[in-house]
């Protein structure tokens, strides 16, 4: 009769150049990080007409300059706990962009102080959140709708897919505040 352990998996040592291979089951980095840290750069925007409530907005930018724009772990919202989120804009919803083509025809320009959302918080205050950038709006996250807890994980949390235009992707870093001078600052300033 055969034993259940006779199915088991079991890892071969594998030697290349005479080396052992690290083993992906047994070896695996817990500290290895994430795909946020790997492939983003942080950048952090700070609404000027903004009163005494921190309303920062977080910037993910890809090598590809490929913008994600979410809050920023400090806002307010996060405090007051967020209830709802809403791309209809008064007289635009943002839902209805579409784009299509590698030069994404169709899609809406955006300026950085372009309303993109609405939080809505659990006390009833509500929070624009802005493009941040000058580009494209290729996609907004409308699992946001359904799920606003979202917001708070980092990489899903985003509100946009922004895409600036090439000759403006250093205009626009050099516009925002970097990861480590944020830090400096101090979040809530």
């Amino acid at each position: 009769m055969t034993e259940l352990s006779d199915f088991y998996f079991e890892e071969e040592k594998e030697l290349v150049d005479g080396l052992k291979c690290p083993s992906i089951l047994c070896d695996f980095d817990a500290n290895c990080p994430s795909v946020v840290d790997r492939y983003y750069t942080r950048y952090y925007y700070r609404k000027s007409d903004s009163t005494q409530e921190n309303e920062d907005h977080l910037i993910l930018i890809h090598s590809n300059r490929v913008c994600l724009v979410g809050l920023a772990p400090s806002h307010i919202a996060f405090a007051k706990g967020i209830q709802s989120v809403d791309f209809n804009i008064g007289n635009i919803d943002r839902r209805q962009n579409h784009c299509s083509g590698k030069s994404k025809k169709g899609a809406m320009n955006l300026q950085p102080s372009s309303a993109v959302a609405i939080v809505t918080c659990t006390d009833g205050t509500q929070y624009k959140i802005v493009a941040c950038v000058t580009g494209k709006l290729i996609e907004v996250n409308e699992r946001l709708m359904k799920n606003p807890g979202l917001l708070a994980k980092e990489g899903d949390g985003y509100v946009a897919i922004c895409l600036p235009k090439i000759e403006n992707a250093d205009v626009i870093k050099q516009s925002l505040i970097s990861e480590e001078l944020y830090k400096s600052q101090g979040a809530a300033n």
